[in-house]
């Protein structure tokens, strides 16, 4: 059984005439309509739900009243007087049979307050059907079964609604018309799981049965039927009382779970909804990190900038020869006209030589008197030594020269290394402090990822707290009734005492009969259940996302739980902390475990006559599944979708589409993409091709 096409009238966000066909192929069975969000892929979802079943999906609005099916610029042109149409057909087809489905709806503008209109639905919605065989279309058969020819006794009132019913249970709608935000929220999770066992089981009527009998709030047929039992005396008295009390900690034990229960629910979602905090934060935690080691990293670097300027000033500071370098050659030709042999004494000079003349004595004693040798030797030598002459000084300075010529080039080496390391990490610190600049564009520094990661934990010990709480209740609420039970046992023995009360004793007793035999089939046919459909759940999970470490299960508190594997020995531990993209995606993986487990309790009543095996060919609609996935984890679910179902209609947002790998499964031809009109408040579909 597939959807062959969906044709809408003024629904919504689409004006006028919109159609989408859906591939029928058997291998390229994938149809994908694009979209950014609010353009109107829901719209399409939402529009499924009313042609079939005449119902909203109320995640996306708060009030069901507050909805407009009529399209805003359609009312924008309408008169008081005018009545507009709003309809969804839709076409199924199964072999060489189709159906086709019309819901239809008026509206006109009515008086709202004073003076004021608005648009209001004018009666009844409108429903219709045309089975066409082989090609030929039949009567149009009104719901109240009018039009229907020679099968007017076989389509009664309501006959057009059940016939969809039949094909598409309602029951099961949440699970092939999947809803992504829907799925991802914990307390639709749970109470979807919860209500799906029991809807494949066939147990909904019995569990209702039981407890109008027994189980529910307030006047159960037994507790009516005790309330009438006739007695007397103290042991009487006493039963009663204590059996009052019972029931009072009973109903008190119930509002407390049903409390604890509710905080749970408001608790989940709050985590749930840290945890996608989280998760979307997770890059800007990653990139706070990357700009406290950049910042770091500049620091250092800014630091190792200074020490090798202060290098190259200290190789400046301490080297003249470093300045004297271009001078050098312009003196070494000056000293060139200079007598350099060594005609003086180092370290004498003509101050030395005039103190001895003065002292009249020379250093080794001699007189030096005018008519002397020595004196006259002193006053020779007087004329060839600093200042008088600078042969011997400038020798040396000539000597020193040469010594600066030899190490100049080493100093210019050192000071252009010193610089080149300078220019170097001065590069760096402008590259890293590009870097931090464009980080710092990038992530939002005032989200205090530390801050919300103390506010989730502290949602998580809630969660922990009102579980154990409630389940705290649980334990005094069934001891409560086990001992009610005791009671109303020990009133039941004495109220056979009194023949007046031999009626209602039958009563009783057939009604405790009716409920023991409810408890026994009820029993008998979810034994095994969870392992049948867990079983389904480890392999699609396998499949789906292929880790060997990991492993889901559903568990008596109607949620999927990821474990990991024990290693050596150790006992298995669950994972604590699936973002609100694992959680979606595990929910998924238990959608299409329990269709798998629906076609194949279906498949074996059929085999036995029980019911219609339309069940074990549903198509597969999902709206926004990879909304809140990682790239990684949408390839993976989404490459095995076509596994899943013979036909897959997916609405999701352009910036999965190229992470999803679908391409290989969608023929050009049924691939669409929803366009907002920027001057009006309508939407369009364009179909063909991919981008």
């Amino acid at each position: 059984m597939k959807f062959e096409s969906i044709k809408l009238h003024n629904f919504m966000r689409y004006k006028g005439e919109t159609e989408i066909r859906f591939s029928c192929n058997n291998t390229k069975n994938v149809t994908v309509v694009l979209g950014d969000n609010a353009f109107g892929k829901t719209t399409l979802a939402q529009a499924f739900r009313w042609g079939l079943f005449e119902e909203l999906n109320t995640t996306n609005y708060t009030k069901k009243k507050d909805i407009v099916l009529l399209n805003n610029e359609i009312i924008a042109t309408m008169s008081p007087e005018s009545r507009q149409t709003v309809s969804v057909e839709i076409v199924i087809r199964d072999g060489n049979t189709q159906w086709k489905f019309t819901r239809t709806a008026y509206f006109k503008l009515k008086p709202s307050g004073d003076r004021n209109l608005a648009i209001a639905q004018d009666g009844e919605s409108k429903l219709t059907m045309i089975i066409i065989q082989d090609g030929i279309p039949g009567k149009v058969i009104n719901n109240n079964g009018a039009n229907a020819g020679a099968d007017e006794k076989k389509y009664k009132q309501g006959c057009v609604q059940e016939t969809i019913e039949n094909m598409l249970p309602r029951s099961l709608s949440s699970y092939f018309f999947f809803d992504g935000e829907r799925w991802g929220d914990a307390k639709a999770a749970k109470s979807e799981v919860k209500g799906s066992i029991n809807t494949i089981l066939g147990v909904t009527g019995l569990i209702e049965m039981m407890k109008h009998i027994k189980d529910g709030q307030g006047k159960t047929v037994l507790k009516t039927l005790r309330e009438r039992i006739k007695g007397s005396g103290d042991e009487y008295d006493r039963l009663q009382a204590e059996i009052k009390a019972l029931d009072d900690s009973i109903d008190q034990y119930e509002r407390l779970i049903k409390d604890e229960e509710d905080a749970l629910e408001t608790s989940q979602r709050e985590r749930d909804k840290l945890a996608k905090d989280l998760n979307d934060n997770r890059q800007v935690e990653e990139d706070q990190k990357k700009f406290s080691i950049l910042e770091k990293d500049i620091s250092n670097m800014e630091e190792d900038r200074e020490n090798y300027y202060a290098d190259v000033v200290k190789l400046f500071s301490s080297s003249a020869r470093f300045f004297a370098g271009e001078m050098l050659p312009q003196v070494d030709a000056l000293l060139s006209k200079v007598d350099l042999e060594g005609k003086d004494i180092p370290g004498v000079t003509v101050d030395t030589v005039d103190y001895l003349i003065h002292l009249g004595k020379c250093l080794c004693g001699r007189d030096l008197s005018e008519d002397s040798e020595a004196y006259k030797n002193l006053l020779q030598l007087r004329k060839v030594i600093p200042p008088e002459m600078i042969g011997g000084a400038a020798g040396k300075f000539r000597d020193l020269l040469c010594d600066w010529k030899y190490n100049a080039q080493s100093l210019i080496s050192d000071v252009e290394d010193k610089a080149e390391d300078f220019d170097s990490i001065q590069d760096r610190i402008y590259e890293k402090a590009d870097e931090k600049d464009a980080l710092e564009k990038k992530m939002d520094r005032k989200a205090n990822i530390a801050a919300l990661r103390r506010n989730y934990n502290t949602w998580v010990k809630l969660c922990r707290d009102h579980e154990q709480k409630r389940n705290e209740h649980i334990a005094h609420l069934e001891y409560a009734k086990e001992n009610r039970d005791s009671k109303d046992q020990q009133l039941d023995v004495l109220s056979r005492q009194n023949e007046a009360n031999e009626s209602v004793n039958r009563a009783i007793a057939y009604a405790e009969a009716v409920y023991a035999m409810a408890d026994r089939q009820l029993k008998k046919k979810q034994s095994g259940v969870f392992e049948q459909l867990n079983e389904i759940i480890a392999e699609n999970f396998d499949k789906m996302f292929n880790d060997g470490e990991k492993y889901a299960k559903l568990e008596d508190d109607y949620r999927i739980h990821v474990y990991y594997h024990s290693v050596g020995g150790s006992m298995d531990y669950e994972e604590q902390n699936l973002s609100n993209g694992e959680a979606t995606a595990i929910n998924f993986v238990y959608i299409v475990s329990v269709l798998e487990l629906a076609r194949r309790k279906a498949a074996e009543e059929a085999d036995e006559g029980e019911m219609d095996s339309g069940i074990i060919n549903l198509p597969l609609v999902l709206d926004g599944p990879f909304s809140t996935l990682s790239n990684e984890n949408t390839s993976l679910v989404a490459k095995k979708l076509p596994e899943f179902a013979e036909q897959v209609i997916i609405f999701m947002l352009d910036k999965d589409w190229a992470s999803s790998g679908l391409e290989e499964f969608v023929l050009p031809e049924y691939c669409y993409r929803v366009k907002k009109e920027e001057k009006a408040n309508s939407s369009t579909i364009e179909r063909g091709g991919f981008e």
